[in-house]
């Protein structure tokens, strides 16, 4: 008696899983403000991402999400950075020197999602813990050209690695139809070891390693099917 409660309770609860359980795929697209010290060499970046969801109930969803943002480099502070580096070979340089830095960073996470979801069913709000790699590349370009001088041309780098990162965030969803859901959400973000750029006292840009942080904020649709 006891085995055929206890087969009838695992074969309701499969069947109610069937049910509620779902497949999803989500976009969003927003900004990426740069904290600490990610801010002090780059400006505001911007991207997107993409995700398969799968929700196991009204509750907990996972997700394997990937992504694309881009941040431009904060230009006058490489500026000031290498002119002061130069300035100990030769103090006119500072005064009499125009210089020219490019170095975009790119980042592409991959990252699993935990979603814990709440309240009402057309109005849902959330928090989510996230953990994964993410890929990177920062090329380095720029040259110098001191008034009624030379042009020094820097030396031109690519950097390209892989690390880890981590993330915590919350958000809602806001139901438009009985499958599509507008999503808002916000997170904070660590991503280790980006070799950030510099400059040095030798006329060169590279890459240093440092561990950053990002806040984004973003809008975008998820439909389940």
């Amino acid at each position: 008696m006891k085995i055929k409660i206890l087969t009838f309770l695992v074969f309701s609860l499969f069947s109610l899983n069937t049910i509620i359980a779902q497949m999803g795929v989500g976009i969003n697209a927003g900004v990426y403000l740069p904290i600490g010290v990610l801010n002090d060499s780059y400006n505001t970046g911007y991207g997107g991402e993409a995700s398969f969801i799968y929700r196991f109930n009204r509750s907990f969803e996972i997700a394997l999400t990937g992504g694309m943002s881009y941040y431009k480099a904060d230009e006058e502070y490489l500026k000031n950075r290498l002119l002061k580096q130069l300035e100990g070979i030769d103090e006119e340089i500072n005064i009499d020197a125009v210089v020219d830095i490019e170095a975009p960073l790119n980042l592409y996470p991959l990252v699993f999602t935990i979603k814990y979801l709440y309240g009402k069913k057309k109005f849902k709000p959330y928090f989510f813990f996230e953990g994964g790699i993410f890929f990177y590349d920062v090329t380095y370009s720029g040259s110098i050209k001191v008034t009624n001088g030379p042009e020094i041309k820097l030396p031109d780098s690519i950097e390209k690695e892989s690390s880890t990162s981590l993330a915590l965030g919350g958000g809602f969803l806001s139901s438009i139809t009985k499958r599509l859901f507008l999503d808002i959400k916000a997170r904070w973000g660590i991503m280790n070891n980006i070799k950030l750029v510099d400059a040095d006292s030798n006329e060169e840009l590279r890459g240093v390693d440092k561990t950053v942080q990002t806040i984004s904020l973003s809008a975008g649709l998820n439909y389940y099917f």
